[in-house]
């Protein structure tokens, strides 16, 4: 199983990086929450946004594979970005994410 380096910038814009196995079962959201970042109050299902993050533009074919009930809820929010910003709990995780740097956004 391979290992994947994620970039975080928490709401405090200290900057933190975690390297974790490539689990294709969990999501981007269940890696950040289990380093210990609070998130994931849905449980995942994309509710709550309280995993709004902002990712990084290196990353753009990640930004692009938004889902309808994703968009919905993040045209809910007033900090939305939608060059940059992500639901995390809809991210599965991926070799493609290593790198991958995320701002997480205070809703």
């Amino acid at each position: 199983m391979s290992s994947i380096k994620v970039n975080i910038i928490d709401v405090n814009d200290e900057e933190h990086t975690i390297t974790t196995s490539v689990n294709t079962e969990l999501s981007l959201m269940d890696v950040v929450k289990n380093a210990g970042f609070s998130m994931g109050n849905c449980g995942g299902m994309a509710l709550c946004a309280s995993c709004h993050c902002y990712i990084s533009n290196s990353h753009n074919t990640i930004l692009n594979q938004k889902t309808d009930e994703e968009e919905d809820m993040l045209d809910q929010l007033h900090n939305s970005n939608l060059e940059k910003s992500r639901l995390i709990c809809q991210i599965p995780l991926s070799e493609e994410l290593n790198g991958v740097t995320l701002k997480i956004i205070k809703n």
